[in-house]
């Protein structure tokens, strides 16, 4: 396994890095440890959940699975979203009831409910409420990478950073990073604290793959130019690139909640590229998802890349992708081919 750099710190972490969303809905606490033994066994020394999966139950999970070693591993948490029952209920009705039709959310709508303005958003009450409750969920002291779930537009950056940076300093949050930030948002949230001396963010969390690259390059040559380790996500695009599915069955019936994700990058277009990309990977010896994660971790500022396996069998095709590097010849074989892919706008309309 290989260890990077965080950020512009000295912590290392692995390139490959467990966790997610899943824990809690199709994984249990049995399986999440077994799993996590597996992870330390491949040299995986990087955790990762959010406050919000499974009403944090996934918290509750992933903190004793890892409390053995906890000193030895890197544990990387998200917050701002609530936790408790969905912001987006599951009908397009409802969705429009209280997020309005370009879904901002409607808290009015949403008191009406029974859910406050203050269970969600990178509010200082919000950060210094849920801080305590992710330590009690997960049974530990601190958190190593604390991160900002999304861009909040209706607090101001500095009231963010200001209440990470109060964590950081009483020792609760060794570093801080962000999530699905454009690159404008994350230069102006890197000004905020070297103006104010803050805390910095050290890491973005994004989607990189090899369908959804449209928005992706000006994000990554930001974190590339002000030192930000992107933690990439969605790398095997909900299964689609594992070389697994096929148009006749593009979902698992056991992805459970998860299977959105799957749907968000099944079309024919997209089986056409992997199509394309079993060529290339046969001729190299390796597996159609092993390819796409090797391409992906050969992209600017990306440290490392996030897998979710539901079987400890499951580690092994991802950890030689991480430990076998693209060669000159792949890399060129996949750029004349997503030449003829040109990068959709996203998201699709549909979402």
């Amino acid at each position: 396994m290989e260890y990077r750099n965080l950020g512009t710190t000295g912590l290392k972490v692995s390139c490959l890095f467990f966790g997610g969303a899943h824990i809690g809905e199709i994984i249990d606490a049995r399986k999440t440890t077994e799993l996590v033994h597996a992870a330390w066994d491949h040299g995986i020394n990087t955790f990762y959940t959010a406050n919000k999966y499974n009403n944090g139950r996934a918290e509750e999970i992933l903190g004793p699975a890892v409390k053995p070693r906890r000193d030895d591993c890197v544990l990387i948490m998200k917050t701002g979203y609530r936790v408790g029952t969905a912001d987006f209920p599951v009908s397009d009705a409802e969705r429009r009831a209280t997020h309005g039709e370009y879904g901002a959310l409607d808290h009015s709508a949403m008191w009406n409910k029974g859910v406050p303005p203050t269970s969600r958003g990178l509010t200082r009450k919000y950060i210094l409420r849920e801080i305590e409750a992710s330590l009690r969920r997960l049974e530990t002291e601190y958190i190593d990478v604390y991160e900002a779930h999304y861009w909040d537009p209706q607090t101001p950056i500095e009231e963010t950073l200001d209440a990470f940076d109060t964590l950081v300093r009483q020792g609760k949050v060794r570093y801080i990073g962000c999530s699905q930030t454009a690159a404008w948002q994350l230069v102006r949230a890197l000004w905020v604290s070297e103006t104010k001396g803050f805390a910095r963010y050290q890491t973005m969390q994004t989607r990189v793959n090899m369908i959804e690259r449209a928005n992706k390059v000006e994000q990554l040559e930001a974190c590339a130019a002000m030192g930000v380790s992107v933690l990439a996500f969605q790398s095997l695009a909900g299964g689609v690139l594992s070389g697994d599915r096929t148009r006749e069955t593009p979902i698992s019936p056991s992805l459970g909640a998860r299977r959105r994700y799957t749907e968000m990058y099944t079309s024919d277009r997209n089986f056409d590229l992997v199509d394309r990309l079993r060529v290339v990977a046969s001729s190299s010896g390796r597996s159609v998802g092993e390819l796409a994660q090797a391409w992906c971790l050969a992209q600017t500022a990306v440290t490392a890349l996030q897998i979710g396996p539901n079987e400890p069998e499951e580690f092994e095709p991802q950890v030689r992708a991480a430990t076998r590097l693209l060669t000159a010849d792949e890399a060129a074989a996949i750029d004349d081919i997503l030449v003829d892919f040109p990068m959709p706008s996203w998201p699709p309309a549909r979402w």
